[in-house]
Parts: structure tokens; sequence; C-alpha cells
């Protein structure tokens, strides 16, 4: 299977000619195959800019229009009717033919419920050309000016020279106290729920 898509993605987009342009940051899954076979081809036609804004120009659309994502998997509606209703979302500002490309193949091979994925993963390899390093930061309770300063600090001096953060910050009271800290494919979990959680299983086990 894997084989088959990688040979459908050169194809598709073989009028990018050259070499294969690998991605500063690799992504696994069908969704990374698409992502980076994209991002090559962007790369020597010089529209990775164009592409990145056009891919997410049709993200906000399968987001905002009601029942858009659910009828790119009926399978009762024609290919030909979802690429032309996938292609209107840019309206009159046109689509580079790279993303009708990708559009194309996707809906084609029955991969239009991994669009979302591939855009994401165009934006995780996007973010990592502009050397830009996302960390998600979930607290119970909203952080204080000081606090979110010496956390963008502490977070900070773990960076490359060439790097720069790119904080979000959310909240769930679920946690009860502590946060939990997200950098890349990192994960830590600082909660006082986890803490609890680990406590009562400790306590559990036979003595």
């Amino acid at each position: 299977m894997a084989s088959r898509i990688a040979t459908t993605l050169v194809r598709s987009f073989s009028a990018a000619s050259g070499e294969f342009v690998r991605a500063p940051v690799q992504v696994f899954g069908i969704e990374g195959r698409y992502a980076h076979a994209l991002y090559s081809a962007a790369t020597k036609q010089g529209t990775l800019g164009a592409v990145e804004d056009q891919l997410n120009s049709l993200q906000g659309a399968i987001d905002s229009v009601s029942g858009l994502k659910e009828y790119l998997t009926l399978p009762v509606c024609s290919k030909e009717e979802k690429k032309g209703v996938l292609g209107s979302a840019f309206g009159d500002a046109g689509v580079d033919p790279l993303v009708t490309n990708l559009i194309d193949t996707m809906i084609d091979n029955k991969r239009a419920k991994n669009i979302t994925g591939v855009v994401s993963a165009f934006n995780t390899i996007m973010a990592a050309q502009r050397g830009e390093v996302p960390c998600k930061v979930t607290s119970a309770r909203p952080l204080s000016d000081d606090h979110l300063a010496s956390l963008k600090e502490a977070l900070g001096s773990f960076l490359k020279e060439n790097e720069k953060l790119l904080l979000e910050t959310a909240t769930d009271e679920k946690l009860i106290g502590g946060m939990v800290v997200e950098v890349g494919d990192k994960r830590v979990d600082m909660s006082t729920a986890t803490k609890i959680r680990k406590l009562k299983a400790s306590l559990a086990q036979p003595l």
C-alpha cells in the first residue's frame, strides 16, 4: 500500500522535475507522505508560501461549512463532484496547480478524509522550515503574566539559536492544578490530577 501511494504521488507531482527535496522535519503516516511530496514539489517551484496559504484556506472552508467534512466521505457522491466543491472554496482567488493536483489525487485515491491531516502535516513542516517550535501549555486556571513570562523564559532556554517559540495556552479545570506542557512530540504532565491518579494506583498495590 505504501509503495503504491508513493508511486501515485511521484506521478501526480511530476511537473516539478528534479530530485526529491527533503523537508526539515519528518512527518509520518499517510498524511506525512502526501505533505512531504507536496513540500518537495512546491519548494522546487518556489510556491511554498502560496501553497501553505491555500491549504489553510481550504481547511478553513472544511471547518466552517456545515456538513462538508462528512460530504467528502460519502460514497454516493462522485469524485468529480467532490473536486468541484473543494475547488470552489478558493473562489476567484484561484489556486496553485499543485494544490489542485493534491486534492484530485487524494479524492481519486479515496483519501478525502485525510485532507485535514495533510494540511496539519504540511503546517508542521512549514513551521520547522521557519524555525518555529510549537508549544501548548494547558493549565487548570489561566496563567498570570508573571507565570507566563517565567514559562516562556524556561522553555526558550531549550531552543536552538535559530528557533523561536510559538506558545499556545489553554485551560482545563479537570487538571485540578499544575499544567501539561507539549513541545513538538514531547509531553510533560505536571498536573495535580495525574499526581493523584498515580498516588491512587500506588496505594492500590498490595504491600
